[in-house]
């Protein structure tokens, strides 16, 4: 038995895994980020531990006899994270999340000073990834940085938690723009340049390496056996390709959550920096991902369901493919945390245009969810392989739950989209499997496998076409209403 933890922006979700990839439990635990200023994302790293410990506690509660087989525990979780601790390895702060968009002028800073970091880094820097953040508090928070003595990523504060050891891997670093992608270790340039010299960094491991022992007194609290290896994990994208074994060029994956990810593997590092596509480190060695990253994903229709006043959002989903006969009446952008890949635009916002007397929230809602197609459909484009489209493209996350939502974007980017069973916990499943792996318990051959499918949903030529004028209409629209 293995436990994979999945430390998401609005949740954790924790899954029980028994040998033969079956998933034996899941719990998930809920909370809330704190937005101090517009656009500001911030969360208390307690609260992060106090939910994977309840969602723990809950296992052991209902499945005490399957948690006295666990062998290992792995780590998956959001990225670009800035926890600082302070010399008694507290908090010194809340944790600075990934949407967070206030170092929007120290990343525009970094990239127009150290052009060589952005090819070592594999990506432009951004306003959301830990640097910029670091040189951000430097100059904005100085009391703050001086304070600090230690640097960590949010799942591997939940690690410390768990094992006392300062540790991450080579994919979640790869995430702050502070790690040498080719090298697999900091760049000290990269922490130079963005002021962060006084600040200890946690040892960085390939994502299937042992990290750490679960502290014994957690192990009785949980039912655990001693000994538990902690895996070193990895971050939730790179989390997600191992819990469907999308680990080369021929299977991709679309992550769509609370942000939305196109995702395709390589074994050469070819850094696309000019798209905002993002070259980082795999969880697995000698391996890079090919992402393209959106911060708008399924949060948009948390958002869009305040508007309408329909809580239940399978509901709302539910009304727009009943009337859904091809592309919407209304036009939507989906921009209302800004947009990295293809733009890295933090002011742009969502807009939606075409609206009449006669418009119904089904109509809203069928806009909002081509717009999030539509952005997939640019960040595709942004990596280059419109000669060489993978075969298929996993999806997992929240937005896999709907069938209507998964046929959109398989007619809209034509390509064939396939939703595995499980596929909502990809992030989970892999940290569990890279959990397995630090056990030495397999091979990547036998352990990072896809999962069973549940459904493979073909594209519509006709309504591929379709779309097409309706794509270039969004592009149009982005242009059209981007600040200079």
């Amino acid at each position: 038995m293995y436990i994979g933890i999945d430390l998401g922006t609005s949740a954790v979700k924790i899954v029980l895994v028994n040998n033969d990839h079956v998933l034996v439990a899941s719990t998930e635990r809920f909370f809330s980020t704190e937005r101090p200023k517009p656009g500001w994302a911030e969360q208390d790293p307690d609260v992060w531990f106090e939910n994977v410990a309840a969602g723990l506690d809950e296992l052991a509660e209902k499945y005490r006899d399957k948690m006295a087989q666990v062998a290992g525990i792995g780590l998956s979780g959001q990225m670009h994270g800035v926890v600082l601790l302070d010399k008694h390895d507290a908090p010194v702060r809340r944790a600075i999340l990934w949407n967070d968009g206030r170092a929007v002028a120290e990343a525009a800073e970094l990239n127009l000073a150290e052009p060589e970091l952005v090819e070592i880094a594999g990506v432009q820097a951004m306003p959301g990834f830990t640097g910029p953040k670091l040189l951000w508090l430097s100059r904005n928070e100085p009391e703050n940085m001086d304070a600090a003595k230690l640097l960590l990523f949010p799942k591997d504060y939940v690690r410390m938690k768990l094992c006392g050891e300062k540790s991450t891997d080579v994919s979640d670093a790869a995430g702050s723009w502070l790690l040498d992608q080719k090298r697999r270790q900091w760049s000290r340039r990269s922490i130079s340049a963005c002021r962060a010299d006084n600040l200890t960094f946690p040892e960085v491991f390939e994502s299937a390496q042992p990290t750490g022992v679960l502290h014994t007194e957690l192990a009785n609290r949980w039912a655990l056996p001693k000994g538990v290896i902690i895996a070193a994990g990895a971050g939730d994208v790179a989390s997600g390709c191992m819990g469907i074994g999308a680990v080369d060029g021929k299977r991709g994956l679309i992550s769509l959550g609370t942000s939305a990810q196109v995702v395709l593997s390589s074994n050469v590092f070819e850094p696309k920096t000019k798209n905002l596509a993002h070259t980082f480190c795999h969880a697995l060695p000698d391996t890079w991902i090919q992402m393209a990253a959106m911060l708008n994903g399924t949060s948009v229709l948390d958002t869009v369901s305040c508007w309408i006043g329909e809580s239940d959002i399978a509901t709302m989903i539910a009304a727009a493919e009943k009337q859904f006969d091809g592309p919407g009446k209304l036009l939507a952008l989906p921009y209302l945390s800004g947009e990295r890949t293809p733009h890295n635009d933090n002011k742009i916002r969502g807009a939606i245009i075409g609206l009449s007397h006669s418009s119904s929230a089904a109509d809203i809602t069928l806009a909002f969810l081509e717009s999030i197609v539509f952005s997939l459909s640019d960040g595709l484009a942004a990596l280059e392989v419109e000669e060489d489209l993978p075969t298929e493209m996993a999806l997992v996350g929240g937005g896999s739950k709907s069938a209507f939502l998964a046929e959109l974007i398989s007619s809209i980017l034509g390509i064939q989209i396939v939703k595995y069973e499980g596929a909502e916990f990809g992030p989970a499943l892999g940290a569990a499997r890279l959990a397995r792996l630090a056990n030495s318990d397999g091979s990547v051959d036998t352990v990072i496998t896809p999962l069973p499918v549940q459904r493979v949903f073909e594209p519509d030529a006709e309504l591929n076409k379709r779309y097409e004028p309706r794509i270039r209409e969004f592009r149009r629209l982005y242009q059209g209403l981007r600040a200079d």
